[in-house]
Order: structure tokens, then sequence, then C-alpha cells
């Protein structure tokens, strides 16, 4: 807070001594601001392009529908994504994988920069302008990833003008939140630029003696070294102390428990410490022909500490299970070095555009430390929260894994028509993983599949001033870490994904909506090898197939819409005997559909005002293992929101979610636990405070 008081002094200062107002010049677009639920700009594919111009599927969540429906964390908001499937790991919410059409989205962008994710927390969302989510293969932005596709975040930028945010929220389970955010100019040219956003946030859980605290700091520092040439430097860190829940079991058949929303597995003792420090800087220079030429660095340190008692068997028709104790550290460091260009070229009388550049990823994880206690009996009808958790040391790392990929990618969008545009481009990638004991140094897992080509070629048609139609055929890899029959690794999962659809834009932009069929086919993958035990070939195939709408905007003046529609359907294409024609991802519901709407009164009697409403669904949903199967049934959830402009700077807004408090499980993994009951009603007042 006092890097923000000294922020705003500074920059009311050098807005005293300006005369002209700053123009910011750098390329990113923003959506803050806006009022709007639509961008007109995305940069997940590195060049700053207009929706109808990517030919794929894509998301955005603008900072308005964050602001709207009072949502803080990254996991909620993709949730509102067409398609997105949000998979918890603990009952607060701080470890989490995304999936889309049956794959997980492996890594998240920071401004087109890719770190992988893995099932870390990511940063609280207030430090964010907008979060674009494209689904489907990511192979030319990312390298070696999986086909689900990819996570955008779009940060605020330092802004010319002196601004001031504050927001104070309170509301259901004891949430307590303030937030500020300051930025403007730091000389009176406006060339140097600087903004910090802080949240503090303390919050209680349904579940029994669970909580959450975080804290977070993001800042950047915008310098214009010359008209066209910008730096750009910042980080932020981000703090959680909070209690772990690692879910409930079910009964040995697989039935799902009727317990009260509130059972905990654990005790009142258990822990999660997560630390993370993102770092970057930037360095763009904008050719005076249009084009761009960035250089990016990221650097990312992740820490989680977790002290957990937890199921660790069925639940037994009295309340009985197996409670195991285990105490766990993680350290994982990623740095990531991006250089392109994207440059127009005229060409035959058109102008067409090439994108080229260069990536390097490093990696380096600390494995294996933790320990476990003694198990002991324990019931969920009758806890004993209080139980004494047993004293164990972790005995350290034992491993440490370090990953390197270097890639060349390029892409050309060449317009052969005044309607028609082919884009063809690849990434060349170069990936090793190798894993080290500790103790001795030595290598004991070397993966180095050598070079992978990714090539993704597309062709969009603009039928109609309002309408693009596009077809286009993408490719992804995976590194798989297991061995063969002869002890050598297999060689890599490959990808392919062939999508059709069509884009349009409408009322001056306002309003956007796409449609899109899809199939995705994921072959090589690892079966085990009958003839060795724990030993694999590369036979595996996997199909996912399905449909996905969405319409988001401005239909007229005061009413925002967002809308989605997905039906996801997977397949074993190749597989042993159990699973060859089975569902390959039955955690994906089959349909899912998102709706939310909002509407600002402008009568005077209402002027002011106001209101809005949503659905979420989903279809059932299960886990299989052998002939036992823990299925969660269909559900729908209702929300509300009703907002109150004071004054041109004060806002009330007041959210509710889960509207009519259904009861469902969110999340279903497993007999001995990871089985989670979704939050019940949940009220959100804000104050939100706008100079």
């Amino acid at each position: 807070m006092a890097a923000c008081s000294c922020l705003i002094a500074a920059t009311a200062h050098a807005q005293d001594a300006a005369l002209p107002e700053v123009k910011v010049t750098n390329s990113i677009d923003t959506t803050e601001g806006t009022g709007q639920y639509t961008a007109r700009k995305l940069s997940v594919g590195k060049m700053e392009q207009a929706p109808r111009e990517i030919p794929q599927s894509i998301s955005v969540i603008t900072r308005q529908q964050l602001d709207d429906r009072n949502v803080t964390k990254v996991e909620d908001a993709v949730k509102f994504s067409t398609g997105i499937n949000v998979t918890r790991f603990d009952g607060a919410g701080n470890y989490n994988t995304f999936q889309s059409r049956g794959f997980d989205l492996g890594s998240i962008q920071l401004d087109g920069v890719p770190i992988p994710q893995g099932n870390y927390s990511t940063l609280d969302a207030a430090m964010y302008d907008r979060i674009e989510v494209l689904r489907g293969p990511a192979g030319m932005l990312q390298g070696g990833s999986e086909p689900g596709g990819t996570v955008n975040l779009v940060r605020k930028r330092a802004p010319g003008k002196l601004m001031l945010n504050a927001d104070a929220s309170v509301g259901s389970f004891g949430l307590r939140r303030g937030e500020v955010d300051v930025g403007g100019a730091l000389n009176a040219s406006g060339t140097v630029r600087a903004r910090a956003v802080a949240v503090a946030e303390d919050r209680d859980s349904h579940v029994d003696t669970l909580f959450n605290n975080k804290r977070m700091g993001y800042g950047t520092l915008e310098w214009d070294i010359a008209p066209s040439t910008t730096l750009s430097i910042g980080g932020a860190q981000q703090r959680v102390r909070a209690s772990i829940d690692q879910g409930l079991p079910t009964y040995a058949d697989g039935r799902l428990a009727s317990l009260p929303r509130s059972a905990f597995s654990g005790l009142a003792s258990n822990r999660q410490d997560l630390e993370t420090t993102d770092l970057f800087a930037e360095l763009e220079h904008r050719l005076s022909g249009g084009g761009t030429v960035r250089l990016s660095a990221r650097d990312v340190d992740r820490t989680a500490f977790y002290s957990a008692a937890r199921a660790n068997s069925a639940l037994a028709p009295n309340g009985n299970f197996t409670m195991e104790m285990v105490d766990g550290l993680t350290h994982v460091k990623t740095r990531n070095y991006d250089l392109f260009a994207s440059l127009p070229v005229d060409m035959a009388g058109r102008t067409h555009r090439l994108l080229v550049g260069a990536s390097r990823n490093e990696g380096k994880s600390y494995d294996n430390n933790f320990v476990y206690g003694t198990p002991t009996q324990a019931n969920l009808l009758s806890p004993n929260y209080s139980a004494p958790y047993p004293a164990l040391v972790l005995p350290g790392y034992t491993a440490i894994t370090t990953r390197t990929e270097n890639a060349l990618y390029g892409q050309a969008q060449v317009s052969v028509a005044d309607a028609v545009k082919v884009l063809a481009g690849g990434r060349l990638s170069w990936a090793d993983a190798v894993t080290r004991s500790t103790s001795t140094g030595a290598a004991t897992s070397v993966a180095d599949p050598g070079r992978q080509f990714v090539p993704s070629v597309a062709v969009l048609y603009d039928f109609h001033p309002q309408y693009t139609a596009y077809a286009g055929y993408s490719e992804t890899f995976v590194v798989q870490s297991q061995l063969d029959i002869d002890k050598q690794l297999l060689d890599p999962r490959t990808g392919k994904q062939v999508e059709v659809g069509v884009k349009g834009e409408f009322l001056d932009k306002r309003l956007q909506a796409h449609a899109a069929i899809f199939r995705i086919i994921d072959e090589d993958r690892a079966i085990a090898d009958s003839r060795l035990a724990g030993a694999f070939y590369a036979g595996g195939k996997v199909r996912s197939q399905g449909f996905e709408a969405e319409v988001s905007g401005q239909p007229q003046p005061g009413w925002d819409v967002v809308a989605g529609y997905a039906y996801n359907d997977t397949l074993y294409l190749k597989a042993p005997v159990a699973q060859q024609g089975q569902v390959f991802s039955p955690v994906t519901p089959r349909h899912s559909v998102n709706l939310f709407t909002r509407y600002a009164f402008t009568s005077p009697a209402l002027r002011g005002f106001s209101i809005g409403g949503g659905i979420s669904y989903r279809s059932e949903f299960y886990v299989q293992s052998g002939a036992l199967r823990i299925t969660s049934g269909d559900y729908v959830l209702a929300s509300a929101q009703v907002g109150y402009q004071i004054n041109d700077q004060l806002a009330l807004n007041l959210s509710v979610d889960n509207l009519f408090d259904k009861t469902y499980y969110e999340k279903v993994s497993g007999v001995g636990r990871q089985n989670f009951y979704g939050e019940p009603r949940r009220v959100t007042l804000a104050l939100k405070a706008r100079y």
C-alpha cells in the first residue's frame, strides 16, 4: 500500500506539470474503460488481430465482465468460457487444471509468453485487463503442448493519465477484500508511466475449519525510449496462507455420500502456503510501415508447501474412513525468452503479413520432497478436527528435473483475393528433459525426442461484410516419459485438429458471434506392454469432436450478453480391451451452457440501476476405473446481479452465485478422496470507486 501512496504522489505531481493529455503508444489494445463484453483486438496469436482474423474458436472475458460479476480469480473467470472445464484439487480452488475439448490446457500465457502451468495457483485477476481463451491446438504458439488450447492473460498497462481505482468487498463465508489500483505518467511528457495494484483478501469457507488468506502486488513501469520504442518491466508477487482440503471419499461401490456440504475429511491443523513471483520485461519497437518487433522475457518462481490430513480409503456406512497425513514441498522455476517480428508485406498490389520468431523455455522442478505419517481412523459423521497432527520432517528433494525447449516459428498471412486469406505457418522445436538424483547427480530419466515440427494452415473467406468463414488444420506433439520394452523412450504423442467455423461482427463490432465444428485425433499414446511390467508402447489413439457456438456483446445500448454452448464427444479408438470404444474423457460434460446478461436502465426513474442474471449447465460426467464408476449428475446453476451507479465515481454491485442454493458435486475423482461439493449460495457486495 505504501508503494501505491508513493505512486499517487508521483503521478499527481507529473500530471500537474503536464500540458497536453498523454497518448500511450504501445500496440496492445485494452478493454478496460470501454464498458464492453467484447474486444476489438486480441493478442493471443502474437500479432494484434480482430477475432474474425483468428481461424480458431476463442472467448474473451473482458475487464467489464470481471467487474460486473465480482470475479477475482482467473479460475472462476475461465469457467464462463464456452466448453471449458475447470478441475480443482483442493477445497479453496488454489490448485486447478483447465480442460478444453477433452484435453488439458498445458500452458498459461502472459501477454503471449507461455509458461507451463500444471496445477499451480494463478495470480489474482485484479492485475489483468482481459482473459483470452483459445480452444484447440496452440502448438505454433507454445511448442510441445496438449491439444486443448491455451489461456492468454493480458495484463493491465500503465496509463498516460492519472487514475485511481479502489474496491472494497464483503460477502458470504466471511469474505473481506480490498483492492487498490493506481497509475499514470511520472514525468510531464508522459514518456515514463507506472501502475501498481495491491490486493488483500481473507475468506473462510462453507467447509468446516477452512480459510484462505491472499496478498498480491503487481507493478509495471513503462518508458518510451523513443517515440516508437517502449520498454516495459515489472512483476507480481502473491502469497496465499490457507488450510487445505483434498475432498471427500465415496462408498466402496463408488456411490457419492450424501453429507453436509460443510463435511471435511481433514484436521483443523491442515495448512498450505503458496508463493508465486512472476517477473517480466518487454521491449517493443513499432515500425513505420505498421510492423512490430518485440523481445520478451519472463521468469516465474513457485513454491508450494502443504501439511494435510486427508482421506485415503472408502467411506464405511458408519462414517469411518482411513486418514493419512502427508507433508510436501514443491519448487518450480521457469524462464521464457521470446523474440518476434510482425511485418506487413506489399506484393502484387496486396498487403500481406509475415510473422517470424524464436523462443527459448527453461524449466527446473525440485521433486519428491514429501513424507507420510502413520494412518489413523477418523469419522466423517462425528469428526474430531482438533486431533493432533504428527511432527513430520521433510527429507529434502531427491530429484531435480531440468527441461529446455528452443524453437523457431513463423506464419504468413497471404491475401490471395479481396475476401480470401490463406494462413500457413509452423513451429520447429528442440525439446529435452533430464531428471537427476540429488544425492548422486546421475541421470535417472532422459527425454530427448529430437526435432519436432508442428504445422498449421487455414483459409479465411469474408463472404459478407459482417461474416467470415474459415477452415483450419493444426498439429501438436507431447513429449512422453514412458520407456518401451527395450528401455528406450517412447516417441512423442502426436495430435492433429480440423476445425471449420464462421464468425460474425455486428453493430459496429459491439456484438460478436462464432460457431465451429472440430475433430481432434491424438495418437501414439502410451499403453502398458503386457510382456514386461513397467514397459509401454506407443499404440494408443483417441478422438475428440464436437460443436461450439458463442455470442457476446451489446445487442442494444445498455444491454450486455454473453452466451455459449458446447457439445463434446470423446472416444478411445485404440486402447486396451477394457477401454476400447469407451469415452476417453468422461470428466468432460457432453453438453455445457453458459449464459449471462445485464441491463443498465436509462429511464429517469431508474437511471443508475442495472440488473443481471445467468445460468450455467453441465451434463452428467463421471470417472471410471475398471467396473467402478463414480458419477455426478447434470446440474443447472443460476446467478443474479444488481448494480447502482451512485455517481460518476462510485458504484455498488451485488452479485449472487448459485442463486437457488443447488447441492451438487462439482468434481468426482476417486474412492479415497478428491470428490468436491460445489459451493453453496454465495453473496458478494462490492463498493467500487473510479477516479
